[in-house]
């Protein structure tokens, strides 16, 4: 919706149709109206025209300026945001790295466990080897004694 606003420049009424707020379009007017008056205050052979076009062009100084840092900080933004693009790809990938890691440090340690296992068991099959039998099937035969053992005579 269109306003319709009524504002005095340089003692001359202007009416603008705008789409801004009229409280918006005072303020404009107001900060022009006192940049051109600080001109011709401060320099009295200057004429009303030559401070507006002062202005203006002072105006379109600050524009410009204003337009090329925020072209600056686009660019900065985009670089920023590449950089946060190329950081996650990486994290991706370290914390894939991280899983598959983590995945060979299980086997590790499942294979560390079977050959504790099998450490183990070969240690107890020794001792059981060494152990002396309490069957009677596998002691040792008993040696006859000096005694009795026998001796054998040639015949004649």
């Amino acid at each position: 919706m269109l306003n319709r606003v009524k504002v005095v420049l340089c003692g001359k009424e202007y009416v603008l149709q705008t789409e801004d707020a009229p409280s918006y379009v005072y303020q404009l007017a107001k900060t022009l109206e006192k940049r051109i008056s600080d001109i011709t205050e401060n320099n009295p052979r200057v004429s009303a025209h030559s401070a507006v076009m002062m202005v203006a062009l002072s105006t379109m100084d600050e524009l410009t300026k204003a337009n090329n840092s925020v072209e600056v900080i686009r660019s900065q933004v985009k670089e920023y945001v590449d950089e946060a693009g190329k950081a996650r790809l990486e994290r991706d990938a370290a914390l894939r790295e991280i899983e598959a890691l983590k995945g060979k440090i299980e086997q590790i340690e499942s294979l560390q466990k079977l050959k504790t296992l099998k450490e183990t068991a070969q240690a107890d099959a020794k001792k059981q080897d060494t152990k002396p039998e309490t069957n009677e099937e596998a002691a040792p035969a008993e040696r006859p004694t000096d005694e009795e053992q026998l001796t054998f005579e040639p015949e004649a």
